[in-house]
């Protein structure tokens, strides 16, 4: 099995609407006090939100341990709130973590949490004006919310030559606040200012050092007077934007240090990865002595990764590397340009993938390939948000020049990249349209998942892994010519509450000889809850929570579990509905998604399930414009009973294939001049066609003939009889067909079997 690492680099599609409504009973987490955990302690964590009583479980990205807080009244039945003790291990790299909260009723959407080693305070509220600036002591780490038209401000003591490292967390783990913030002096005066940091998706940092001791003031905003929340920082920390290399190879260590602002006087860590390293990404955090951390992450990945070396400016100064390594460097300085020298084969192919915006670089990569002599043969072409890929075949043996630069020329620490070399083949990306599972015990969940395909546009399996006993996955495939399909994961009804299930998503294609798996994403989810966040983290982008909801009001499914049937031909399946006690009313049922959920040229005709009823029948056809091959269509029903709807997502196979296909038995393969000779025609029809099939032989030679035959509805094959003239020429003929022709109503289908030799002697 081949996996790739590259698919994720691929452009994404938007992610199509998710067919499962969501319950009203699900948990959802809106924050929590305080607004961070930090290393090596054991504090209580109070959750805010939703739907959070009889809670189960807190689920954390990393390994810490959580359990419900006691001595707190009725703790874990408030749906409004409910606190753990979490306790982090001191080992624990400050950074963007996740969590989750498990109820009798599901699990809840992903929520980031901070892991930090600065002390938390929360903002008083107030100090909307300078005169109530809160005072606060550093270094330290302050929650709070501004609302719209507003600002907060913040008061603080400093030594001479004391230098600050001040940061605005928001936009990275999803708030809506686009902040600005503003460094004053008590009298009010400016003294720095930021927007957007590069590198931080749009939030604010500042590294300044104090000429003078004395009171200062920061202050901060929405850039638009907008309203948000946020995590603002002070302290002595490096402003990290990226991690330095951008990727480590699993079973080898390498020396980690973070690119961005402040980051001088770091001394690398060693990072050591285990070959059995089960993740794709790894959180890294380093601090200087006595100060607080910065943080990023670094992905794991299999392929050897090579170090720049400067200087490299020049063509004689090209670093030596072999074609098999990703290459990780940085653009020092403004103007400053990397060259890599490399061997390649004539009619090698080889792909080049640039990384840096979706790691937290800014820089806008523009790299090319050249020869020897300094010659453009080929440039990589920028892809959306993607840093741009090139796909390259030598034309000769020999020595050839990656050469690197940033587009607009900027140079320095925070200006990293890795450029991803692979002899790949076409590639394709998933992405998918939830981050959560909340399966119903004895129901199902529908997903859709989308592919954006870079050269290879054959069928992709899909599947899950991981999954807990007691759950399956519907036999989904998105088809030839198709981008979508829908995926459904159900449960036996000994599905029981309370625990959490890390799932992935994965897609699975043939392609040459290999079978090519990729993960599904989800990060254009949690973009798209978190108002819109340019860059989601990239380590929680791939895993999907499930657990056990309630069961619903009825379950259903569909025989038979795949429609045979293909152009001009039609075909029936039973829907199957089990009723809970008290959901008598109907089920509509309908296609999901409801434009373009069907391949072209099909079309299901819907009935719904009648009330107190238990079956529908629907008929399923294929004009003689609908592909070959197999999909998958998607069924929502709907059952509203009083207050209460439940929705089920149904995921029906489709495999349209040729109405039948012949074969010919020629015996012996020998006639004699005068003579006969007897064939058999076989037909396979498809399920969907049961007619009588008329069969000719075609190219016989001259002098051979044999009327035509016909295979009744009910036969599967029928003797056809060649008679040879008594001067028929002496001949070895191969290509000898049958040719079958049948009606399918108004239609006519026909098929050619394979040719024969048939010998005349």
């Amino acid at each position: 099995m081949l996996v790739s690492s590259f698919a994720r680099k691929l452009p994404f599609a938007l992610v199509l609407a998710c067919f499962h409504v969501v319950s009203a009973q699900e948990p959802v987490i809106n924050g929590t006090v305080p607004g961070a955990v930090a290393p090596g302690t054991s504090l209580p964590l109070q959750i805010n939100g939703g739907n959070l009583a009889v809670a189960k479980k807190l689920w954390l990205s990393f390994p810490g341990e959580a359990v419900l807080a006691e001595g707190i009244d009725k703790n874990g039945e408030n749906p409004g709130q409910v606190t753990y003790r979490v306790t982090v291990p001191p080992n624990t790299p400050c950074g963007i973590h996740a969590m989750r909260v498990v109820t009798d009723k599901g699990v809840s959407p992903l929520r980031f949490l901070f892991v930090d080693d600065l002390p938390s305070i929360a903002s008083v509220g107030s100090n909307v004006q300078q005169a109530t600036a809160q005072a606060v002591s550093i270094p330290t780490a302050i929650d709070g919310t501004v609302a719209g038209l507003s600002w907060q401000y913040f008061k603080f003591p400093v030594q001479a030559g004391q230098r600050l490292s001040i940061e605005v967390v928001a936009r990275r783990i999803g708030s809506s606040l686009d902040p600005m913030i503003r460094l004053l002096d008590i009298k009010g005066r400016e003294l720095a200012y930021n927007d957007d940091t590069p590198g931080l998706n749009s939030d604010s940092s500042l590294v300044y050092t104090f000429k003078d001791a004395g009171e200062y003031i920061l202050e901060l905003r929405d850039i638009k007077y907008g309203a948000g929340t946020y995590r603002l920082r002070i302290g002595d920390f490096p402003v990290a934007t990226v991690a330095y290399p951008l990727a480590i190879q699993r079973g080898t260590a390498a020396g980690v240090t973070l690119a961005g602002f402040g980051v001088d006087g770091l001394a690398p860590i060693v990072h050591s990865v285990a070959p059995d390293y089960a993740s794709e990404w790894a959180n890294v955090s380093l601090k200087r002595p006595n100060g607080a951390s910065g943080y990023s992450t670094v992905e794991v990945v299999s392929t050897p990764q090579f170090l720049e070396q400067e200087p490299n400016n020049n063509p004689d100064q090209a670093n030596r590397v072999e074609l098999s390594h990703d290459i990780n460097g940085r653009l020092d300085v403004p103007g400053d340009v990397d060259r890599f020298i490399f061997t390649a084969k004539k009619d090698q192919t080889v792909s080049f993938f640039g990384i840096t915006r979706q790691q937290g670089s800014p820089t806008d990569l523009n790299f090319k390939i050249l020869n020897k002599d300094g010659g453009q043969l080929a440039a990589a072409e920028d892809n959306g948000t993607s840093e741009g890929s090139l796909s390259f075949k030598f034309p000769a043996d020999g020595d050839y020049v990656l050469f690197v630069e940033d587009l607009n020329h900027r140079g320095g620490s925070e200006h990293a990249y890795r450029i991803a070399v692979t002899m790949s083949p076409p590639q394709y990306s998933l992405a998918a349209s939830l981050d959560t599972f909340s399966i119903p015990a004895g129901g199902s969940v529908m997903a859709t998942v989308t592919t954006v395909r870079t050269g290879y546009a054959g069928p992709i399996e899909l599947s899950a892994t991981n999954l807990p006993a007691g759950v399956t996955t519907s036999k989904s495939v998105i088809g030839v010519g198709r981008n979508d399909a829908v995926i459904t994961l159900q449960a036996t009804p000994e599905f029981a509450p309370g625990e959490l299930y890390q799932i992935k998503i994965i897609g699975t294609a043939k392609i040459g000889e290999a079978d090519l798996t990729v993960p599904a994403e989800i990060g254009g989810v949690l973009k798209a809850r978190n108002n819109a966040m340019r860059w989601s983290p990239n380590n929680l982008n791939r895993y999907v929570a499930a657990a056990s909801a309630p069961a619903p009001g009825f379950s259903w499914r569909v025989e038979p579990s795949t429609a045979v049937f293909g152009k001009d031909l039609s075909t029936k399946v039973k829907l199957i509905a089990t009723r809970a006690a008290g959901f008598e009313e109907g089920v509509i049922v309908a296609i999901a998604p409801p434009q373009n959920g069907l391949p072209a040229g099909v079309t299901i005709a819907l009935k719904n399930v009648d009330k107190g009823q238990t079956e529908a029948e629907l008929v399923i056809s294929a004009n003689n414009q609908a592909p070959l091959g197999e999909f998958t269509a998607g069924l929502t029903g709907t059952l509203k009973q009083g207050d209460k709807t439940v929705v089920q997502g149904l995921a029906l196979r489709l495999n349209l294939a040729a109405p039948m296909t012949i074969k010919l038995d020629p015996a012996t393969g020998k006639i004699a001049k005068g003579g006969e000779l007897v064939v058999k025609a076989i037909v396979d029809r498809n399920p969907a066609f049961m007619g009588p099939v008329t069969v000719t032989l075609q190219n016989l030679p001259a002098g051979i003939t044999a009327a035509p035959a016909t295979i009744a509805a009910d036969q599967t094959a029928v003797d056809v009889k060649l008679t040879a003239a008594a001067d028929a020429a002496t001949a070895n003929v191969n290509n000898v067909t049958a040719k079958a022709d049948a009606m399918a109503g108004a239609a006519k289908l026909e098929a050619t079997s394979a040719a024969i030799v048939l010998a005349v002697d």
